[in-house]
């Protein structure tokens, strides 16, 4: 894939969850409206860079983007959104997505993902997390009806939450109208300086965890559903776009306090603190805290290690397939190494083996091009 896809930070939250390290702040709305005009003209100093095609994608994470106004949703997107863009995905917590959903698409945005976590209010409250189950289960509800198209967010690894409350989760969730058609979900992590790190007696059982994750792609997969991605699962080809630019190495801009951006080969991350993003912008400043470009076999490495963690995987030539367990793997009819379920339990470990050697920057880039929409049913 070559389109660029735009990245927006919404720093707000109503409160941060005990597992949370985002670039996301509870008692700032003082700054919320400041932020919003200054959003606008970082995306407006900053859109050339995507060239006269605009941005195929935009992403607007954080954060709680759903506690914005539609006004102020539709002063950030219209300008941007001039040009087309084919997906404008939001994400939402149950407790602030709009009451008709289907008015998003008023204002451009065509998907949620929606932030459940867990039906199970226990788990909720275990994690810090502001809804409960019937709020949860009642936003799912109004985004089936609305028609829109959806994710949803899963965590697991809740010490002394059990597999099979897990897998009865999705069933209840993919049991409302057959919807969504994307799931995400990921591991729980005990992230340093957060409220989860100082409370031992929740950190997940890696062997428990691990036991979870691989049950619960079992049932995705019964389900109809292809893990394109270690934590991301899709069916009917309804994979996130803008998340797939990622892992192919495409280009992206990211704006607002803490957003990364891969432009022309170039990486760059902006300040962190929200106050201080927000000072850089109101006196004419840069509001990058730093940058760096990969080239040769490093931009390969990396361009690898991403791919592997995908449904496309690697060409067989990179990887040292001698070195490890077969179970962990499959050759594809066209010569992809493709992680199985458990294979993806030790996918760092397995990145490991990469040979950035065997692979040119040329024929890495014709991998990555390959359309993912495909893969199902090679």
């Amino acid at each position: 894939m070559t389109s660029s896809g735009l990245y927006i930070h919404v720093p707000f939250c109503v409160s941060r969850c005990d597992y949370c390290a985002f670039a996301t702040w509870s008692d700032r709305f003082d700054f919320l409206d400041s932020y919003v005009d200054l959003v606008i003209e970082e995306i407006s100093n900053r859109r050339h860079l995507a060239g006269d095609e605009g941005f195929s994608t935009i992403f607007l994470g954080g954060g709680t983007p759903s506690l914005l106004s539609f006004f102020q949703l539709e002063r950030i997107l219209e300008p941007v959104l001039a040009l087309g863009v084919g997906e404008v995905t939001l994400e939402a917590n149950p407790d602030s997505l709009a009451a008709n959903p289907k008015t998003y698409l008023d204002v451009g945005i065509n998907r949620i993902s929606l932030g459940v976590q867990s039906l199970r209010d226990s788990e909720l409250e275990l994690l810090g997390r502001k809804h409960d189950a019937k709020e949860a289960k009642e936003a799912i509800e109004r985004l089936v009806i609305s028609g829109l198209n959806f994710s949803t967010d899963f965590i697991f690894g809740t010490r002394g939450s059990r597999p099979v409350e897990m897998l009865h989760d999705i069933g209840v969730l993919i049991g409302q109208g057959g919807e969504p058609a994307h799931l995400s979900v990921y591991g729980l992590v005990v992230e340093p300086g957060t409220p989860l790190a100082e409370r031992p007696w929740l950190f997940p059982d890696d062997d428990q965890a691990a036991g979870t994750y691989l049950e619960v792609s079992q049932v995705c997969v019964d389900l109809g559903f292809e893990c394109y991605e270690i934590s991301n699962f899709a069916r009917n080809g309804q994979i996130s776009r803008h998340n797939w630019n990622y892992w192919m190495q495409g280009s992206y801009l990211g704006v607002g306090p803490s957003a990364h951006s891969y432009m022309a080969g170039k990486r760059s991350w902006n300040i962190r603190d929200s106050y201080r993003w927000g000072s850089a912008m109101a006196a004419g400043r840069e509001p990058t805290a730093g940058s760096e470009v990969l080239v040769g076999s490093e931009k390969v490495f990396e361009g690898l290690s991403l791919a592997l963690r995908t449904s496309l995987g690697v060409p067989v030539e990179a990887m040292e397939t001698a070195a490890i367990p077969e179970d962990l793997y499959q050759i594809t009819f066209d010569n992809r190494f493709v992680l199985s379920a458990k294979g993806r339990l030790v996918e760092s470990a397995i990145a490991l083996l990469l040979q950035p050697e065997a692979v040119s920057e040329s024929e890495l880039a014709i991998h990555q091009a390959k359309d993912p929409f495909s893969l199902a049913s090679k």
